[in-house]
């Protein structure tokens, strides 16, 4: 390097400095600037009820969409922002999650109870619309599992802990179609 370049040089970094350092832009502590990024945030459909039957509701989530979470959103029940608006669900809130299966185009929903008090409160009125909420849903976010998928049924048993009190029913998604409003299922009490 030559005499010259190694004299310019110290003067550069000194006037490249300043300069940096008089763009305006004042000295702050850490901003916050709410939570992270966790990317793109998903919507799962749930099937609520209004004055006139069942109501498809996209719901957004942060997680993947997948059956167990849409089920087990349905039976947390509308937000205040979907109550608001006239959306009610027939399904009682459940003291334990339900657990969730799908193989291929079956999908499987227990309902475990440990207070008997709790199992015909919530069983019972599992028929009709309340039980299409949980087979719409079901089988809705079964195809965003995987759209390759054909005629979804779902299979919802409950058991009580200790008790041979048990019921059944099963529903399939031609009951849901998206011209209608009120599908049917079946049930069996046994």
């Amino acid at each position: 390097m030559s005499p010259v370049h190694r004299a310019v040089r110290p003067a550069l970094l000194l006037s490249s400095a300043l300069l940096l350092g008089a763009c305006g832009i004042p000295t702050t502590g850490v901003v916050g600037s709410g939570e992270p990024a966790t990317g793109v945030r998903s919507t799962t459909t749930l099937y609520f009820t209004d004055k006139l039957g069942l109501v498809a509701v996209p719901r957004r989530i942060p997680q993947r969409p997948g059956v167990e979470a849409a089920v087990r959103l349905l039976f947390q029940g509308p937000t205040r922002s979907e109550l608001s608006v006239g959306m009610g669900s027939l399904l009682r809130k459940l003291k334990k999650d339900p657990t969730v299966r799908s193989d291929g185009a079956r999908v499987s929903i227990e309902l475990r109870f440990d207070d008997p008090a709790d199992f015909p409160v919530t069983v019972k009125p599992l028929i009709g619309n309340a039980l299409a909420q949980v087979v719409c849903t079901a089988a809705g976010a079964r195809h965003a599992e995987d759209p390759d998928v054909e005629s979804v049924e779902v299979v919802i048993k409950a058991t009580v802990r200790g008790a041979k009190n048990q019921w059944s029913a099963e529903g399939h998604e031609e009951t849901c179609p998206a011209s209608t409003r009120r599908p049917t299922a079946t049930s069996n009490l046994g």
